[in-house]
């Protein structure tokens, strides 16, 4: 994976402590309100060298709930597989998105806590919220674009986000688009590559590798 593009998938802890936004909340219920729910949980992620064993059990469970409540893993996984998932049993699907859901768990924490130490003191980011752009006929999904901007690095990306809206009418997130880097396609490249020179076997075992180092 594109390690800058990750990086940026939990924006908020690479420069800053806490953002601003002067845009009013969004409706209940909308794309960007999904983006603008989880930016507010992002600010309330715990940092610094001595974390109490309470910090760190929150952010343990922020990132779980996160990861489970706001990304749409196997949607991300069915379409980076791409022609690969239908050709996947039930089973191996499953334990894919297992997989797919430790690692995103396992980089994400990891990348904001490298963010964290690597930042100054009292940073603000700033995060303008552009609007949603529905992507098809039914509005089930939809690109959400946000600007971040951090004005002591002088540092302004494009933090896009493209949702889908599940049955019970919550927006999931299943790509993250960094200054047009697109963290699906980026997974979707990988395997396919991986999958036709090694077969599909050995994109697991690297993938189980990848995480026993993290581990």
């Amino acid at each position: 994976m594109n390690k800058n593009v990750f990086f940026l998938v939990f924006f908020l802890a690479a420069f800053a402590i806490c953002s601003v936004s002067t845009a009013a909340p969004a409706p209940v219920g909308t794309p960007t309100r999904a983006i603008q729910d989880l930016d507010a949980k992002l600010d309330t992620y715990k940092t610094g060298a001595n974390l109490s064993p309470e910090d760190e059990e929150y952010n343990k469970n922020l990132k779980k709930d996160i990861i489970h409540g706001t990304f749409d893993v196997r949607e991300l996984s069915k379409l980076a597989l791409a022609r690969h998932w239908n050709e996947r049993s039930q089973k191996e699907q499953d334990e894919f998105v297992q997989l797919m859901t430790d690692l995103l768990e396992k980089r994400g924490i990891l990348s904001k806590e490298q963010g964290k130490r690597k930042s100054k003191s009292g940073n603000v980011y700033n995060i303008t919220y552009k609007g949603d752009k529905f992507l098809n006929a039914e509005k089930t999904r939809v690109l959400t674009r946000t600007s971040v901007y951090v004005k002591s690095e002088d540092i302004r990306v494009e933090l896009n986000y493209k949702l889908v809206r599940k049955p019970n009418k919550e927006w999931m997130i299943y790509d993250v688009i960094v200054d047009g880097a697109s963290l699906l396609d980026n997974y979707k490249f990988q395997f396919d590559s991986i999958i036709k020179k090694h077969g599909y076997p050995d994109l697991v075992r690297r993938m189980k590798g990848k995480l026993d180092k993290m581990s």
